[in-house]
């Protein structure tokens, strides 16, 4: 087995480059960066690299080196993460992995948990055969490409369906992104990406962890966590976002993807409206200094710290959801730093003992059978209110020529949570009433509306619906009212 790795983890601007740092000046390491969009070549703002000059002479690598066209994949950086961790090691230095591109980390470290394809090889159909050639090869994955670009998402949910059932039931038909991954897994192994998982998940226990590794997670309370997030948007603001935002949208033209390479990053769509707005009127030779476009701005900065909010929530849940198991299972030392407290050598502490958060955060609150959880996923329809929404409709729009989908819930978890809430629990109310008032019902609701109207206490969806019925079908409502 390697002699092993350092490997910094934890929330967007939470302070793991400069623990890294540290870390590097006492382990005599070289750092690793596992940060998806700071591999891109400039772009330091949006992409939130740390300046040279406060690395500290501490050598950096996979870092600032793509160019903006290209993608670089899970795949791309495990390969090259390794030769460098292999080098690194001959030089007797350690390699310390910082990013929080968390499953970049946990591809590195474990052996089970990547689906390990290569994109655009050519074996990207199961009907392709051993004695296909080069370029024949190379036409179906084209085909497949083509395919997964130009078609809709129901046709490839579709697709899905035919070729791996169960990944289709676990994916919201909706979910492009997720169907078009499993699909690419299928063209170019010729496999189902569940039957993968299940194979990959039968390695033993003994193979799975690739080299000695101590995790230090660096976390901060969630609000102290809000307040340092929001600041570093308007630090970013003031310190040159919008020109690389301008860079970046003079490379491009309209059809971006948001989903990959660079423009993922957070703020090059968040800025897009405004953007747009600004290049209109500076097209049409309108001012540029309207009270419109500022508010604009303002809307679209409150944005981007609502979205950086958020991915910091998804990566905290990310570790513990996914990595934090396979760390139990092959007792990987996981040590829970508070942001203002910096690990300092000396015997390794209790990881649950470390600091106040540690014992509740560090706690895995997942099913470590992810064989189990997959063939166990199921979707349910919520039949009272897809019922309710169907009466709503038949009374008040029966015209509209939007389909009217039922209401369908993803997973166990959700299934509990809508349950729980309180549209579920009104639209149960509302049943009851229809079946115990009869007609009636109607006539019941109407002035109910009517007299909350007045006092101005209408408050959630089902009065939506009623006040959208009313100003579409007003002669319906009154003979309803009568």
């Amino acid at each position: 087995m390697d002699p092993g790795l350092i490997a910094v983890i934890g929330t967007t601007g939470v302070g793991k480059s400069n623990l890294s740092i540290q870390l590097s000046h006492e382990l005599n390491g070289e750092v690793i960066n596992a940060d998806a969009l700071q591999v891109y070549k400039g772009l330091d703002i949006i992409t939130n690299k740390m300046p040279i000059e406060e690395r500290e002479g501490v050598v950096h690598h996979l870092m600032d080196f793509l160019p903006m066209d290209r993608e670089y994949s899970v795949l791309d950086f495990k390969a090259d993460a390794q030769d460098l961790i292999n080098q690194i090691h001959e030089r007797k230095h350690m390699p310390v992995v910082v990013g929080g591109t968390h499953y970049y980390i946990q591809s590195l470290l474990w052996r089970d948990t990547l689906l390990d394809t290569k994109k655009n090889t050519g074996a990207t159909s199961i009907t392709t055969t051993s004695t296909s050639s080069e370029s024949q090869l190379q036409g179906h994955g084209d085909a497949n490409e083509k395919f997964l670009l130009e078609s809709d998402t129901e046709t490839l949910y579709k697709k899905l369906q035919e070729v791996d059932p169960i990944m289709a039931n676990k994916w919201h038909e909706h979910d492009r992104r997720k169907i078009t991954r499993s699909l690419q897994v299928y063209f170019e192994t010729g496999q189902c990406q569940s039957d993968l998982i299940k194979k990959q998940h039968a390695i033993p226990d003994s193979d799975r962890l690739r080299m000695p590794s101590c995790i230090f997670w660096v976390f901060s309370a969630q609000d102290v966590l809000n307040a340092r997030l929001d600041a570093r948007v308007d630090t970013m603001i003031k310190g040159g976002l919008f020109d690389e935002i301008k860079s970046m949208r003079e490379q491009v033209g309209s059809n971006t993807d948001y989903e990959r390479g660079i423009w993922q990053a957070i703020g090059y769509k968040e800025f897009d409206p405004y953007f747009s707005a600004l290049e209109t009127a500076v097209k049409n030779n309108e001012p540029t200094d309207t009270k419109e476009l500022e508010t604009l701005k303002a809307e679209c900065t409150e944005t981007m710290k609502t979205k950086t909010r958020q991915y910091a929530k998804r990566q905290v849940l990310w570790i513990r959801n996914k990595l934090l198991p396979l760390c139990r299972e092959k007792d990987v030392k996981v040590f829970l730093l508070d942001a203002t407290y910096f690990f300092a050598g000396n015997p390794l502490p209790d990881p649950d003992q470390l600091n106040p958060f540690a014992k509740d955060m560090l706690n895995v609150q997942r099913d470590l059978d992810a064989i189990a959880a997959l063939e166990a996923w199921e979707k349910k329809e919520c039949e009272v209110c897809t019922e309710m929404q169907r009466v709503m409709h038949d009374k008040y729009a029966k015209g509209s020529t939007e389909p009217l989908q039922p209401v369908i819930i993803h997973g166990p978890t959700s299934w509990e949570q809508h349950l729980r809430s309180k549209q579920h629990r009104k639209m149960r109310t509302n049943k009851a009433e229809m079946e115990r008032d009869g007609p009636n019902w109607w006539y019941l609701k109407a002035q109910e509306y009517k007299k909350r109207k007045r006092e101005g206490t209408l408050t959630g969806r089902s009065d939506e619906v009623v006040s959208n019925a009313e100003e579409k079908h007003p002669a319906k409502m009154r003979k309803t009212d009568e």
